[in-house]
């Protein structure tokens, strides 16, 4: 797999791959994936369903809908508490968007070429031998409890 820099190649080069099953057959998965590759936060880590929502293109009740029903992408379980915050991995909604053609472990390693961390021979485990790397290095990337901070602040104003 070659070294991308240009999200577009990236979504050019994968999505023409995939074969989404279902309601994942409605989404916009170039859409995703440019938003996904051109993000902060790496695939691996969850995001909020709002920014979920956002990166599919579909409302967030659509989304809601989909996890009630069991037609859409995994949740990640995060905390107990306070509300009932529901987060995805967008490596994960890049496996059901391609209907199981394009594993979790491949997105993120587009992701990591995309950031221009090349990978020594791309396999399941040098991608995660490089995510273990990353994820030892102390503020690195956001923590996900301000992504969800930042989200509220985001639609009070």
């Amino acid at each position: 797999m070659p070294l991308m820099k240009e999200p577009r190649c990236v979504v050019e080069y994968e999505c023409q791959k995939w074969e989404p099953n279902g309601i994942a057959a409605r989404i916009d998965a170039p859409r995703f994936v440019m938003a996904a590759m051109e993000s902060i936060t790496p695939p691996w880590r969850p995001i909020p369903s709002r920014l979920a929502a956002r990166f599919l293109g579909t409302s967030l009740q659509a989304l809601a809908n989909y996890r009630v029903r069991g037609l859409g992408p995994e949740t990640e379980p995060m905390r107990r508490g306070w509300g009932n915050r529901i987060y995805y991995r967008p490596d994960k909604i890049a496996e059901w968007l391609s209907g199981g053609k394009f594993s979790d472990w491949q997105f993120s390693a587009l992701w990591l070429q995309q950031m221009g961390m090349p990978i020594d021979g791309v396999s399941e485990d040098a991608v995660l031998e490089r995510i273990a790397q990353l994820e030892r290095v102390d503020g690195l990337f956001p923590a996900v409890n301000q992504l969800w901070r930042n989200f509220r602040e985001v639609d009070a104003s």
